[in-house]
């Protein structure tokens, strides 16, 4: 039974290829043709079922050279299955990538949200729930440290800098204050977005502290006395018993009013 033959510019406008897209397969060994007595090159019904095939694997983003190997390998099969082997892990790591950006994305779009919502208001919160991944630093060293956890752990660049200052009343209107601590630390729901190895063991900041907290537009990354007074005002006008500590984290740096500008969120416990 004489078989079907398809000329070159049949097949490019059936499988919707260019011509230039056929002769290359060829090239490359993984698609074949016959000439005719005329010499042009046509294709058999065998070769577009070939060609159908092609198409599926390129939609599977199989390589090219991967697809010159199956048609030289002694065990198709075995050789098919390593190749999805490779292909489903590198899939699997395209998606763990996609939800970490997702993950940054949403992170920002709520610094942003608190920022343009929130800013300059007072008000009562819990201490935010999170992971202590590096403990104790000074807070010179809290940018390389970043970077090191950040190197090493896959979205680990999402997490905060908490810093512990102790403060005093010096006068009316005047503070004096101290670094105690700076740590890194992963905010709880997000841990299953990291590489990082968070275990029961893992430390977690204070649960059900709660603060008088402010997001306020600060001149560099640590309040100043005239940013955390307000609050201290606040909370003793509404009867709380306020902490000598107060913790401070910069969500993001921007520009206010054509200055350079850091957005801290500040949080003083009270009981």
């Amino acid at each position: 039974m004489e078989q079907t033959k398809y000329l070159i510019g049949d097949v490019a406008d059936l499988i919707g290829l260019s011509r230039d897209t056929l002769r290359y397969y060829e090239k490359r060994g993984i698609l074949s043709s016959q000439r005719g007595e005329n010499g042009y090159r046509y294709y058999t019904d065998q070769d577009i079922s070939r060609l159908i095939g092609i198409l599926y694997q390129r939609k599977m983003d199989l390589r090219l050279n991967d697809m010159e190997s199956l048609c030289v390998a002694d065990n198709t099969i075995e050789k098919m299955s390593a190749i999805m082997d490779s292909r489903l892990k590198e899939e699997e790591l395209k998606i763990r990538f996609h939800q970490q950006n997702i993950a940054r994305l949403q992170l920002t779009k709520a610094d942003c949200e608190d920022i343009r919502c929130n800013l300059g208001k007072i008000s009562l919160l819990d201490f935010p729930s999170a992971y202590i991944i590096v403990p104790h630093m000074e807070l010179s060293d809290s940018v390389t440290q970043w970077f090191r956890y950040s190197a090493q752990y896959s979205g680990l660049d999402m997490m905060y800098t908490f810093s512990e200052f102790t403060w005093s009343q010096k006068d009316g209107q005047t503070l004096r204050m101290e670094h105690k601590n700076t740590q890194l630390v992963l905010y709880e729901y997000l841990k299953d977005f990291v590489d990082y190895p968070i275990t029961t063991d893992t430390a977690r900041t204070p649960r059900s502290m709660l603060c008088v907290s402010s997001c306020c537009a600060c001149a560099s990354s640590i309040p100043s006395s005239q940013d955390l007074l307000p609050l201290i005002q606040w909370a003793e006008k509404q009867g709380f018993l306020v902490s000598g500590l107060f913790y401070s984290t910069y969500a993001t740096r921007g520009r206010m009013d054509g200055m350079d500008t850091w957005f801290v969120r500040i949080y003083l416990p009270v009981f």
